[in-house]
């Protein structure tokens, strides 16, 4: 269009300023939808997988650490059990008296209701982990994903360990054997404790990377080309200058005008 002293600044170039002006300040490119319609769809869905995919994240790492939380209140049954069946054994030996044996069954008795007292309040966020109460969690990783975790029963009665005694050479042998099997099914829950750590990892990583992804994809849409931008406000603000400058010359000459005829 032809700049001349009669032309309009507002209608023409003003109104091209604050879009662009906008677009730098914000770093966006699209600020309402008159921007992209298109592109604010397209953006405002990849936003939307973006915070489940964040949520989902967190999640995760709340499974993890409610796993390893369990994990550990584990070791510490595992610590009581191998106790408990150094003194099984030992309260085996026919050389001891029935007096000492008592005393043997007595950190035996202890041991035992330590272990039932963690598996009573190991808990995460009010839930029990190991007293029986919760066999599964679901983890949520996204709208439309899960991962469920198993939580074994570690209490006495799960370990079917209630009940034994070290009164005599025989009882104590009945506990030892008890006790074995306790171990091995406390290993086997350990081990799931780990499988299931080393799994949401691997989601929470899957999800990170997709995250990564969509918010690359995400900012090619909507986020400000700066170059291109400042190129357009440069150009702009020349159009307003040299309109602003016609005018200007053009109100000159008309004062001129007017002055002679006066």
């Amino acid at each position: 269009m032809t700049i001349n002293p009669y032309t309009p600044i507002a209608g023409n170039y003003s109104s091209g300023v604050n879009p662009t002006t906008q677009s730098l300040a914000t770093g966006s490119r699209i600020n309402g939808a008159a921007d992209d319609a298109a592109g604010l769809a397209v953006v405002a869905g990849m936003t939307s997988q973006i915070n489940a995919q964040d949520m989902g994240t967190r999640n995760a790492n709340d499974g993890v650490s409610m796993l390893q939380t369990a994990d550990g209140a584990s070791e510490s049954i595992g610590s009581s059990l191998q106790r408990m069946k150094e003194l099984s054994i030992q309260s085996m030996n026919g050389t001891y008296s029935d007096s000492q044996r008592q005393m043997m069954n007595l950190e035996f008795q202890q041991n035992l209701q330590g272990i039932s007292q963690i598996a009573e309040t190991t808990s995460f966020n009010g839930n029990k982990l190991l007293n029986g109460d919760s066999a599964s969690m679901e983890i949520a990783l996204g709208s439309d994903s899960s991962s469920s975790l198993t939580l074994p029963n570690l209490s006495s009665a799960g370990l079917s360990i209630d009940g034994l005694d070290l009164s005599n050479p025989a009882n104590a042998a009945l506990a030892a054997e008890g006790i074995t099997a306790a171990l091995e099914t406390l290993a086997t829950a350990r081990g799931e404790f780990g499988a299931q750590q080393n799994g949401l990892s691997s989601a929470i990583e899957g999800i990170e990377s997709q995250s990564i992804n969509v918010m690359s994809s995400r900012s090619q849409i909507s986020d400000t080309d700066f170059a291109k931008a400042s190129s357009e406000q440069a150009k702009q603000n020349i159009l307003n200058q040299s309109a602003i400058a016609m005018q200007s010359q053009g109100m000159q000459s008309k004062a001129a005008v007017l002055q002679l005829l006066g």
